[in-house]
C-alpha cells in the first residue's frame, strides 16, 4: 500500500541518528556562534564546568579552542567530533548556551545569491544551502530551502548566480525506504541494479544510505559521507529515474553561522515587553545576536533579578514565541534532600558552598514560567579541596570534577 511520508522529516531523524545525538544545554545565559579559528587571549579562564560538558559530550576530543565574544561574559567554540565540525556559544557560569553540528562542504554561498534571497525573501529563513551537481566533481549552481511563514520554497540558481526559479516545497510519495551503507549495498539483493551501479561508477564509499522507492518507482538517495579533500561531512540527495538516469543531484553546504554582541539597547521589541510586564528590577547581564548567512535569526539575552535569580530569554526572527528559561540560586536548606543524598552518595562529609537549579524552558506567552527542575549544579567542600557536581532532575550525576 503506498504511503505518503516527508522526505525531509526521515533526512532529518536518520542524520541525527548516524551523526550522534546531542543534547543542548539551554541555560540561562548568553550566546554566539564561531566560524573561524583564532589564537585566544589565555586570560580569562574559561570555566572548567563548560570544559567538563563538552568532555562528556565528545569524549574523543583532545581540545576544544575558545574564542572571546564579550570579555568575562561569552566565548564560542569551533572544534571536530568523529560527527562532524561543531561550533558552540558558552557563557561565564559554564553554560552551554547554543550548540550545533554542521554538515556540508566549507564553502561560502555567493553575495549575489544572498544579497539576491535578502531582497527578495527578507522575512524567509534559510534552511538547507545546496551545490547543484552534474556529477560528483562538477557543480552547477545553487539551490536554496528557505521557510517563510506557511510556505517551505526551493530557489534555484544558475552557475553564474543568476536566479533561476522557486518552486513550492512538496512532500515526496514513497512506497518504501531502507537504509543501508555503500559498504552493504552489494550484498543486499532488494536494492536495485541501477542503484549499485550508480554508486560504482561515482565512487562513492564509506558513506551511509537512505534509498527511498517513489510513487512513480523513481528513487531518491539520501547520503552522508565524509569529503575526501578535507573530511567534512557532507549530506547529498540524489534522484535517479526507475532505468537509473539522474534527474537531480544536491550536495549540502555548511551553514554560515556567526554572532554578534547585542546591548540593552538592541533589545528586541518581544523581549523588552515581556521584561517590563513579568520581571520587576531586571538589569542586562549580556546578550547576542546568532545571524546565518549574514542575516539575523535568533536573539539570546540573559537578565538578573536581584542576586538569586536569572533568566535567559531566546527570541527567534521569525516566529511570535519567546523561549524563558529560569534559573535560582539555592542556600543550603533550599537544597531537596534527594539531591543532598546522591552528593553524599559521591562526596563523603561535604560541605556546601553555592548551588543553583536551572528549569526547564518556557515558551511565552504562558500564564507562569516553569517550576520543573532541569538539573542541579552544586559547588562544595571536601575538606580543603573544591568540587562541582551537576545533577539532572532524574537524579543522574551529567558531570562530576576537582576544581583546578
Amino acid at each position: 500500500m503506498e504511503k505518503t511520508a516527508d522526505i525531509q522529516s526521515y533526512q532529518l531523524k536518520k542524520f541525527l541518528k548516524l551523526i550522534a545525538s546531542v543534547s543542548i544545554f539551554l541555560s540561562l545565559q548568553s550566546c554566539d556562534k564561531v566560524v573561524n579559528d583564532v589564537p585566544i587571549d589565555p586570560q580569562p579562564i574559561i570555566p572548567q564546568a563548560t570544559t567538563e560538558v563538552f568532555k562528556q559530550m565528545y569524549p574523543e576530543v583532545s581540545s576544544f579552542i575558545f574564542k572571546p565574544l564579550e570579555q568575562n561574559k561569552t566565548w564560542q567554540t569551533n572544534f571536530a567530533a568523529s560527527s562532524g565540525k561543531v561550533l558552540s556559544l558558552v557563557d561565564y557560569q559554564g553554560e552551554i548556551i547554543d550548540l550545533n553540528q554542521l554538515v556540508g562542504l566549507p564553502k561560502p554561498l555567493p553575495n549575489a545569491v544572498k544579497q539576491h534571497l535578502l531582497a527578495n525573501y527578507p522575512t524567509a529563513d534559510i534552511v538547507e544551502v545546496y551545490e547543484n551537481m552534474k556529477s560528483s566533481t562538477v557543480t552547477d549552481g545553487f539551490k536554496v530551502a528557505v521557510k517563510d511563514k506557511n510556505n517551505k520554497l526551493n530557489i534555484y540558481y544558475d552557475a553564474n548566480n543568476n536566479f533561476i526559479r522557486e518552486e513550492i516545497a512538496v512532500l515526496d510519495k514513497v512506497s518504501s525506504i531502507v537504509f543501508t551503507s555503500t559498504d552493504q549495498i552489494n550484498f543486499d539483493t532488494s536494492i536495485p541494479i541501477v542503484i549499485k551501479q550508480f554508486i560504482s561508477n561515482n565512487q562513492l564509499k564509506s558513506a551511509n544510505v537512505i534509498i527511498y522507492t517513489l510513487s512513480d518507482n523513481s528513487f531518491k538517495l539520501v547520503m552522508d559521507y565524509r569529503e575526501k579533500i578535507n573530511g567534512a561531512l557532507q549530506t547529498s540527495e540524489i534522484t535517479l529515474t526507475q532505468l537509473g538516469q539522474i534527474t537531480s543531484w544536491f550536495s549540502s553546504i555548511e551553514q554560515e553561522f556567526s554572532y554578534k554582541v547585542m546591548t540593552v539597547s538592541d533589545l528586541p521589541v518581544s523581549i523588552a515587553d515581556f521584561l517590563k510586564s513579568r520581571i520587576s528590577n531586571w538589569q542586562f547581564d549580556y546578550g547576542a545576536t546568532e545571524t546565518a548567512f549574514g542575516k539575523n535569526k535568533t536573539h539570546y539575552v540573559t537578565v538578573k533579578s536581584g542576586s538569586q535569580d536569572n533568566y535567559l530569554l531566546v527570541k527567534n526572527e521569525n516566529e511570535s514565541n519567546l523561549s524563558v528559561t529560569y534559573a535560582k540560586v539555592l542556600t543550603d536548606a533550599e537544597l531537596p534532600q534527594t539531591v543532598k543524598n546522591i552528593i553524599t552518595d559521591n562526596f563523603a562529609n561535604w560541605a556546601f558552598s553555592k548551588a543553583r537549579v536551572v528549569f526547564a524552558p518556557v515558551i511565552q506567552p504562558s500564564t507562569q514560567l516553569n517550576n520543573n527542575p532541569k538539573y542541579y549544579h552544586i559547588e562544595l567542600k571536601q575538606g580543603i579541596d573544591n568540587y562541582v557536581i551537576r545533577i539532572n532532575n532524574d537524579g543522574k550525576v551529567m558531570f562530576k570534577y576537582k576544581v583546578q
